[in-house]
């Protein structure tokens, strides 16, 4: 009988050899990027030991990344950001893929904020029966890549229809420009005039001149209703019309100057787009940001609603999210 201990401590050691060896490779598997064979590895280690805890995590934090990619592929997007979040929180997971879960789940994040956007600014788009339409919305709607960002595949139906609709009210451009009268015709290209020599460094006469004038004789009857200028006007025409406004421009609702292009934000100019969160023009009264902090590719607002404490992040990518301390997404926009 004395071999047999011999026996069982060889088998365990070909256990632990197969174990070690099943999670280098699918770690090393990880770092290439190579997921469907990670998964693999894990698997394998499993079944050398079936209750192993890192084993586990290891492939159930794998899982939860293909799962992801799978569906934002197949334009879930809702789905994806919530199966990526789970991901994050497996406890006793690998580093390596905690931080590659953690890049995906702002991936996603990012993509269902423009998926939302774009959902909101199409549904807004179809309603219109004038023609006035948003050229920056129909613009963005033209230039998508469906190949590129699959994410927003759902949304196609509704974009074909409102690029249809756009179109041909374009096609019948003729019948709408019967209805301006001569002298509306006369004060809009005046209103055009005025808006442009009122602050040329502001507003683009040639976006100007695609407005429609029943749109701009619209906004100047409601301007000078309320006491306004040529600029009041304009900043009227501008909420239908953004492509109005040139790039360099000072914002109207701030002191700086657009920091879309700008390499990285300082921390005013990210406090300033903290108002592009829903969640924070809600609650603002009640809000009280305690600390800013800047990060990798980021910035970092600490804030307290009453007994609630929470972190709103402003990321140079464009998103802007927030999130109690306890882990409860609070919402999440683009700030771009």
């Amino acid at each position: 009988m004395g071999w047999q201990p011999c026996g069982n401590q060889q088998s365990a050691d070909n256990k632990n050899s197969g174990y070690n060896s099943f999670i280098s490779k699918g770690l090393n598997a990880v770092a290439e990027n190579k997921f469907d064979k990670a998964l693999t590895y894990f698997d394998n280690a499993l079944t050398q030991k079936p209750k192993d805890s890192r084993a586990k995590a290891y492939r159930d934090q794998t899982q939860a990344y293909l799962d992801t990619q799978s569906e934002l592929k197949d334009g879930e997007v809702q789905k994806a950001v919530t199966t990526v979040t789970a991901g994050t929180k497996v406890t006793n997971g690998a580093k390596s893929l905690n931080i590659k879960l953690s890049n995906l789940k702002k991936t996603a994040k990012a993509d269902l904020a423009e998926y939302r956007q774009l959902k909101q600014d199409v549904a807004d788009q179809l309603k219109i029966t004038d023609g006035s339409y948003d050229t920056s919305v129909i613009r963005r709607c033209q230039d998508i890549n469906w190949r590129k960002k699959p994410y927003l595949k759902k949304m196609k139906p509704d974009v074909d229809k409102l690029l249809k609709q756009a179109g041909q009210q374009s096609s019948s451009s003729s019948t709408t420009t019967k209805a301006v009268s001569a002298a509306d015709k006369k004060e809009a290209e005046q209103m055009r005039t005025n808006i442009v020599q009122s602050d040329p460094d502001s507003w683009d006469s040639v976006a100007l001149a695609q407005v429609p004038d029943s749109v701009i004789v619209a906004a100047t009857k409601k301007s000078n209703d309320m006491g306004g200028d040529p600029d009041t006007t304009a900043n009227m025409i501008a909420e239908k019309y953004p492509n109005i406004k040139k790039e360099n421009s000072t914002n109207s609702d701030t002191d700086s100057t657009d920091v879309g292009d700008k390499p990285y934000l300082n921390a005013d100019e990210a406090k300033q787009q903290l108002a592009s969160l829903d969640y924070y023009r809600k609650n603002r009264s009640e809000i009280e940001i305690t600390s800013t902090t800047k990060g990798t590719d980021d910035w970092k607002f600490n804030f307290t609603k009453g007994n609630m404490t929470g972190t709103i992040y402003v990321e140079n990518t464009g998103l802007i999210s927030a999130t109690s301390s306890d882990g409860k997404e609070l919402g999440s926009g683009i700030w771009r």
